[in-house]
């Protein structure tokens, strides 16, 4: 549920809920150049529909509310604007996991960027405690520009395999972000 401040961003900004991730986002950027299809690495879906150099979004996280585990196949950089801290859950191909603050309390270690790279699986939510705002707004930047053929999704099985002795806060996360089963169909 959005309280009164979320809901007047929401409405400024014209955000939509996300299908499946969670939150709410609306694209703000699209590149008019193409990378090739012929001239992009073989993980990507579709290669002979190119893809756009770069695109950004809004996101706005509610409490409560989520961005479920998911990766792309490209860099995803996201940029903290306002509102409560986020903490988001990286899973690396190796199996190591790190919990990142997305803020501006620099001294608790947040940082306002954070960099995903390709291929890691992340999910967030609003940190317990945040500053009190009831939303967190963020952006996030992809390149080469995201698709939703590059998208998917990640249950808490195999989030828990990827991960077989986490413990503790990854164990946590894993739990609040990764969805027992995929919804079953993806936009």
């Amino acid at each position: 549920m959005l309280n009164a401040q979320a809901q007047r961003i929401v409405e400024s900004l014209g955000l939509v809920p996300l299908p499946h991730e969670g939150g709410y986002f609306r694209e703000t950027y699209r590149s008019g150049e193409m990378i090739p299809g012929d001239a992009l690495p073989v993980r990507y879906d579709a290669r002979a529909c190119g893809r756009n150099h770069s695109t950004q979004i809004y996101f706005l996280l509610a409490p409560g509310g989520v961005s479920r585990m998911h990766l792309v196949q490209s860099d995803e950089v996201f940029h903290f604007y306002r509102g409560d801290p986020v903490e988001q859950l990286q899973i690396f191909p190796d199996g190591s996991a790190q919990v990142v603050g997305i803020g501006s309390d620099l001294e608790r270690g947040d940082r306002p960027q954070v960099v995903v790279p390709r291929g890691v699986w992340q999910g967030c939510r609003i940190r317990a405690g945040g500053g009190g705002d009831g939303y967190a707004l963020l952006g996030c930047t992809v390149s080469p520009g995201f698709d939703w053929a590059d998208f998917r999704l990640g249950t808490r099985e195999q989030m828990q395999s990827l991960c077989p002795k986490a413990g503790g806060r990854v164990r946590e996360l894993i739990e609040a972000l990764a969805p027992i089963q995929i919804p079953e169909q993806t936009p």
